[in-house]
């Protein structure tokens, strides 16, 4: 039998439906017995107990199916042989009561789901035998994953379900959703088509979001799936529209609320245009209260600049927000809202008054809907109720583990055994924040234990106040104040820090300097010339806190920065009212499907001179071309060319070209727009990092001239490196795995075109990246005979790899294995290139 033609027959009569005495003998084979295949459209079951326990395993199946493609369960197969043998066995009448199924799913789900049961005679080996065939419908696209809404637990007390666990069928089994690529294809067509590699190509949705760089709020992000799955499976709630996360200061609400953020932007569901990310002011610390307050304003400062900020950013014009009384801006933003599906963030409400927090919270309730959601983070609070609320406990076991590894590896301490780790924990009670200020005492010099007990006799605010201002006081006056400006402002570059502080270059470069010695600032990749400096977010908050004591008149300093920052975002921010209208109008139009007119909106502002070159409107005509499915490829890529030209650098805009090229253009188109998007985003994106290495790969494969191809290599190498030090271990081994690659390419293509002085440099860069396979040793080697031919290489590349072969013993042996006869081949071929004649015309010119 042809598995495919099967599958594909099975996969249609799942949309359609059918539960007829087809849908089983297309899974009879001649002899009778049946496929000895178990899929992800189809499960064999010998019976069914009406029990508790069966209930809930044929439940988990079912929500499974129905997750993924749809499928059937088949009662009445008996597996005589496991994964070899299956042959009709028959079931009693009457197997399945529908009702009660129906009502039991209801109970661990809350939903209902058309699942038909049919019982069909089917005829093997000239007896009749009935067969139960349950169909489950396959789930639509538009609408959201199903997850349990308790956990379900057997008899014996093993977890069948769990609470707000998301499953579906991968092959012949059920699995719950843990990656990111789980989460994506949720979200998508699930074309069993496509999976077989026959489907059109699926343009992704590209969610348009105003997040701030990750390395502000938090660079490495650890643990916490069990919240976030709980916040994906809020998202398919009929009746809750608000969450809050809500913890005590330090646990990592605002870690969680963005990382969820990323979630939904990468996976590109359908239930949201934007993600909308609305924080209130940097915080500043006051004793009488133990909190932050009162500091720089960011998106809001109150409900009344909170509502202001939603309005603006669904559509409603500055002009119109101007004029709006509050009720006025509630209804516009509720309205806004239902037109444009967002989810939005409101972080650190607690920023405001508890009067104003719970205002907040009582219309963030009011304006979400069906449409959009809003979640919230704040200090652990009785203003939501608790099935509203989900409160955020400390890291433990091995993501506390992980936390404090990750935090030794960025400030230089060595790592911690497992009992200095548990007492670690214990005292920080699994707050990252706290953790952070207790080994950064460790980093002054104070022994765990010590720093331990300064902690556990005083509050953890104070512990950590002490620690800046031992390291502040190590601190230049310049320094002190570009500490202030960074942790106010935000990441700066060197040019801005001159206009911020008016310092010279180079009291500016000794200051930068002096804080990155002391991990107060860290520097992040833009632009070689100029690159960018930034603090954490918790250092900024104390360093606000403690701005009186460390900067003379702070206070005066601070307004200063103030005006210049507003004047500086005044300009970036310019809002132009026609554009604006029109942007919103095609949207309205985008989500009817009417692409004519939204083209025929967008060119009429185009003509005209003064919008000829706006950005946006070259955007949205490139948004619109890219849904509509009757434009052609080539028009599709054009406008999204286009709108790069006149200057758009959106992140929604570099992802939707990106899908557009990786849909329909070359490998080149690709490769191009993932430089474009490095090189125009802020801070290096690990995801972005990933398109690039590869496509520089695949690149460089089909490339024919070798110059080209070795410069794509080192380019995949560059980036493939990089993203080794800042992935975690799964996505680490892959790109280890790419450079191994990317290295033996190289060797292979500059050996077969005599390019010895490129293969040894290759060789010698690829074991100083920790590429020690013994395949490079013997590489070098084998170069190491064309180098003493002084014509083939250059005088600096012979020196390097003849002092690199003297060294080549030592690193074999100090990295275990036995591999002694290698080593000593090395140093044959060392002895080799020194007793060269080359070698010996080198040291005479030296």
């Amino acid at each position: 039998m042809d598995i495919t033609k099967v599958k594909q027959k099975i996969y249609q009569s799942i949309l359609n439906g059918d539960v007829s005495k087809s849908v089983v003998e297309n899974l009879v084979r001649e002899d009778g017995t049946l496929l000895s295949k178990e899929c992800e459209l189809w499960d064999y079951k010998k019976t069914f107990e009406d029990s508790a326990d069966a209930f809930l395993k044929l439940l988990k199946s079912i929500i499974s199916f129905h997750n993924t493609f749809g499928g059937y369960i088949i009662f009445g197969v008996d597996e005589v042989e496991k994964d070899t043998s299956f042959i009709i066995c028959g079931v009693k009448k009457n197997l399945i009561d529908q009702q009660k199924l129906r009502g039991q799913f209801d109970r661990h789900f809350n939903k209902r789901l058309d699942l038909t049961y049919e019982e069909i005679l089917i005829s093997y080996r000239e007896i009749d035998f009935l067969v139960g065939l349950l169909h489950i419908p396959k789930r639509d696209k538009r609408t959201h994953s199903i997850a349990a809404i308790n956990d379900g637990a057997n008899s014996k007390g093993k977890l069948i379900l769990g609470k707000d666990a998301v499953y579906i069928r991968k092959i012949d089994e059920c699995k719950q959703v843990v990656a990111q690529s789980d989460f994506e294809f949720l979200v998508s067509e699930r074309s069993l088509f496509s999976e077989e590699g026959e489907s059109k190509q699926i343009r992704k949705n590209i969610i348009e979001h105003n997040l701030p760089d990750k390395n502000f709020i938090c660079p490495e992000f650890i643990g916490r799936f069990e919240i976030l799955q709980e916040l994906w499976s809020w998202l398919s709630d009929d009746f809750q529209y608000t969450k809050v996360l809500a913890a005590d200061g330090g646990k990592g609400k605002t870690s969680i609320a963005y990382e969820f953020c990323q979630l939904i932007i990468k996976s590109g569901t359908e239930l949201f245009e934007q993600v909308m990310w609305l924080t209130a002011k940097k915080q500043q610390f006051k004793a009488a209260y133990n909190q932050y307050v009162g500091a720089p304003e960011t998106h809001y400062k109150d409900l009344d600049s909170l509502l202001r900020e939603i309005c603006l950013r669904t559509g409603t014009l500055p002009e119109e927000v101007k004029e709006f009384t509050l009720q006025q801006l509630q209804r516009a933003a509720r309205d806004g809202l239902k037109l444009i599906p967002s989810f939005v963030v409101i972080d650190d409400i607690d920023s405001n008054s508890p009067e104003e927090q719970k205002r907040i919270m009582e219309i963030a309730r009011s304006i979400s809907n069906t449409s959009s959601r809003v979640l919230m983070t704040t200090r652990a609070n009785n203003i939501y109720s608790n099935d509203s609320s989900i409160l955020v406990p400390g890291l433990k076991g091995e993501e506390y583990k992980d936390l404090v590894n990750a935090i030794c590896e960025s400030i230089g301490l060595q790592k911690y055994n497992e009992k200095n780790i548990e007492k670690l924990n214990l005292t920080s009670e699994g707050s990252p924040l706290f953790t952070e200020s207790i080994l950064r005492l460790c980093k002054l010099g104070v022994s765990v234990e010590k720093a331990i007990v300064d902690w556990s006799g005083k509050s953890g605010d104070a512990v950590r106040e002490a620690a800046l201002r031992k390291e502040v006081s190590e601190l230049s006056p310049e320094a002190i104040k570009i500490l202030l400006t960074i942790s106010y402002v935000g990441s700066l570059s060197r040019s801005e820090l001159h206009q911020y502080t008016d310092l010279e270059n180079s009291e500016i470069n000794t200051s930068i300097e002096q804080l990155g010695n002391l991990f107060l600032i860290s520097s992040i990749e833009f632009i070689e010339e100029e690159p960018r400096f930034e603090s954490t977010s918790s250092i900024s908050k104390l360093v606000l806190s403690i701005a009186n004591d460390i900067v003379p008149n702070s206070d005066q300093y601070i307004n200063r920065i103030r005006e210049i920052c507003e004047g500086l975002e005044a300009n970036s921010q310019v809002h132009i009212p026609e554009v604006g209208a029109a942007v919103r109008q095609c949207n309205s139009l985008l989500k009817e499907e009417r692409f004519d007119d939204s083209r025929n909106t967008v060119r009429s502002l185009i003509k005209k001179p003064r919008y000829k070159e706006n950005s946006d409107l070259f955007f949205i005509l490139a948004k619109t071309n890219y849904e509509d499915p009757t434009v052609s490829d080539d028009i599709a890529r054009k406008s999204f060319s286009e709108a790069f030209i006149k200057g758009q650098r959106k992140p929604a805009f570099f992802e939707m070209w990106y899908q557009t090229e990786v849909n329909y253009g070359s490998i080149k188109a690709i490769f191009e727009v993932c430089d474009n998007a490095l090189r125009s985003i802020v801070k290096f994106d690990t995801q972005w990092g990933e398109r690039y290495a590869y496509a520089s790969y695949n690149l460089a494969i089909s490339t024919v001239n070798y110059d080209s191809k070795i410069r794509y290599l080192v380019a995949c190498y560059r980036q493939s490196s990089k993203l080794i030090k800042l992935s975690k271990k799964e996505k680490w081994e892959k790109f280890k795995d790419l450079n191994i690659k990317v290295v033996d390419a190289i060797w292979d293509e500059s050996v077969n075109n005599a390019m010895y002085e490129v293969a040894g440099r290759a060789i010698i860069n690829a074991i100083n990246g920790g590429d020690i396979r013994s395949i490079n040793f013997n590489r070098m080697m084998e170069v190491s005979q064309f180098f003493i031919d002084e014509k083939s290489v250059s005088d600096e590349a012979f020196r390097e790899l003849r002092d690199y072969l003297e060294r080549a013993p030592n690193l074999i042996r100090e990295g275990g294995g036995n591999r002694e006869a290698l080593a000593l081949k090395l140093d044959q071929a060392y002895r080799n290139m020194k007793a060269s004649t080359r070698n010996k015309k080198i040291q005479v010119t030296a």
